[in-house]
């Protein structure tokens, strides 16, 4: 089954492909198929040692209760389909129960319809009458029991029939629910929007003011299951007292006769039953008055028919002239645009073959001009390499001569300032541990506490002296290098403040810090304690 692009885009393509085949069981209303019996639904038909024989109606051709539409055209050419199916219980394949053995074609009335019947003939609803055989004659007792269960059913007429098929496509039927107007329309890539609506797809059956069925086409049926509610209100089974009432109709006891055993009857409606005393010559007379108003309605018809056979043939020969004129222009069109084309791709692949000629021409000269430079800049960056290790030994020489001539001139500074020391008096370690405490101080500084020193060496000599005069000692007259102790500078004391600033840029309270140290340390070394 051709499933169209929009069918696919609304998601419904495994919906249709799995639902090719149907089969109805559905709710029933009481049969509408006026016949001689007023009260049953479904009955059985002769008994037999090994068969039990029914007649039901298969199928008719209308809108179902599932929105489905059997046209009567599609269940007129599978009429004879059915013959030879299986029966079953519920649509169930695993339960067979029987199988069909004869179809035919009746009326609303209940009157065969001829096989031979032309389509455009036909009443717009009639139903497939099958005959069907039930097997009794089972080995197991199971499967006996299921069959005398089902017969039992059928006689007190709790059971109904529901026809099985397959279709390889549809259509959609619409009716108009303000004009109850019916009409088919073909699906197809235009109108293939309309399958989400029906029922059998998950739809509502509805569209607008619109109600959508789906019209089965190219119908096989498969077989029919005896249930509980079919889907065809008409599918009914009919009873052995109606074949009995119908043998007499019409003296059609020997058809009947023929016929009884293969499942098929004719049927009449009851006011036909009632009017059996009508003879046959009026009947054949009415019969004659119908075929000469159909012989002339035909007629009419087929003039008719002519006519307009003719002003279509005028048209369609106007519209072939025209198609034919326009396919000539397309055709020359075409030519025309292909040779252009052919010409525009000669001139194109020319450009193209000599513009792809310039372009690898340049590419092979830039390539060779990344490659010389490459290599020019790899010979740079090996000559930066060693330059750089150069200018990293050369570094390294001038710190280790740095560090070296800093050491020299640190040992120099420290030599003169101890030497300093030493010459205003201090003892030697003493001069050695001030020099490496105060290492960092500015010479400024250091000099005016050698100044000091240098002063405090010149009283302690002055008093030494006037000591040595007072006691007229011998040893005066020796001259002596004094050296300046804690103990001999007990007492003497500074005439004046030495500025010990340390660098022109220091701020007041570093002043007053270094002061203080080095008073401290003088102080600690001639054995006397700070003011």
């Amino acid at each position: 089954m051709i499933i169209y692009p929009q069918e696919q885009e609304d998601g419904l393509t495994s919906k249709i492909l799995a639902s090719s085949s149907i089969a109805y069981a559905s709710v029933a209303e009481p049969c509408s198929l006026r016949l001689s019996s007023k009260s049953f639904k479904s009955l059985a038909s002769y008994d037999d040692s090994d068969l039990f024989y029914v007649q039901s109606i298969l199928v008719t051709s209308s809108w179902n209760k599932n929105d489905d539409v059997f046209d009567k055209y599609e269940v007129w050419n599978a009429k004879h389909t059915p013959e030879h199916k299986p029966t079953n219980l519920e649509h169930n394949e695993s339960l067979i129960v029987g199988h069909i053995i004869s179809n035919w074609p009746i009326t609303e009335d209940g009157l065969l319809i001829d096989p031979e019947t032309p389509v455009e003939n036909l009443p717009n609803k009639f139903h497939i009458l099958t005959g069907s055989v039930i097997y009794k004659g089972f080995s197991t007792s199971e499967l006996r029991e299921r069959s005398e269960k089902l017969i039992s059913e059928i006689q007190n007429g709790t059971k109904f029939v529901s026809m099985e098929c397959f279709f390889k496509g549809f259509d959609y039927g619409v009716i108009n629910k303000q004009t109850n107007e019916y009409k088919v329309l073909s699906r197809s890539d235009e109108t293939a929007y309309l399958t989400k609506y029906l029922r059998a797809y998950g739809g509502k059956g509805e569209n607008n003011d619109y109600k959508i069925g789906r019209v089965l086409r190219n119908i096989t049926f498969t077989g029919k299951g005896f249930v509980d509610k079919p889907a065809n209100e008409d599918s009914i089974i009919f009873n052995k007292n109606l074949f009995e009432e119908n043998k007499k109709i019409d003296n059609l006891q020997e058809k009947n006769n023929e016929n009884e055993n293969l499942g098929v009857i004719s049927i009449r409606l009851n006011n036909q039953m009632e009017n059996n005393t009508m003879s046959v010559e009026q009947d054949v007379t009415e019969i004659k008055n119908k075929l000469v108003a159909m012989e002339t309605s035909c007629q009419e018809a087929v003039a008719e028919a002519n006519a307009s056979v003719n002003s279509l043939t005028e048209k369609n020969i106007a519209l072939e002239s025209q198609l034919q004129t326009q396919t000539n222009e397309f055709t020359e069109r075409e030519t025309a645009m292909k040779k252009e084309i052919e010409e525009v791709k000669a001139s194109a692949s020319e450009e193209l073959l000599a513009l792809k000629t310039s372009l690898e021409a340049q590419i092979s000269e830039l390539s060779e001009a990344i490659a010389m430079k490459n290599e020019e800049m790899k010979k740079k960056e090996e000559e930066m390499k060693k330059m750089k290790a150069e200018l990293d030994s050369a570094n390294e020489t001038v710190a280790a001569y740095k560090t070296k001539e800093a050491e020299m001139v640190k040992k120099e500074k420290m030599t003169k300032r101890k030497a300093a020391l030493v010459d205003n008096g201090v003892e030697e370690d003493a001069a050695l541990a001030f020099v490496e405490k105060y290492e960092n101080i500015e010479d400024e500084a250091f000099d005016a506490m050698a100044t000091l020193f240098a002063a405090m060496k010149m009283k302690k000599e002055d008093a030494m002296k006037m000591k040595m005069k007072a006691e007229e000692v011998a040893e005066a007259e020796e001259v002596v290098e004094p050296k300046v102790s804690a103990s001999d500078l007990d007492n003497v004391e500074t005439e004046s403040a030495i500025d010990l600033t340390v660098g022109s840029d220091s701020s007041e309270e570093e002043e007053n810090t270094t002061r203080a140290a080095l008073v401290e340390f003088v102080y600690s070394k001639l054995g006397k304690k700070s003011k």
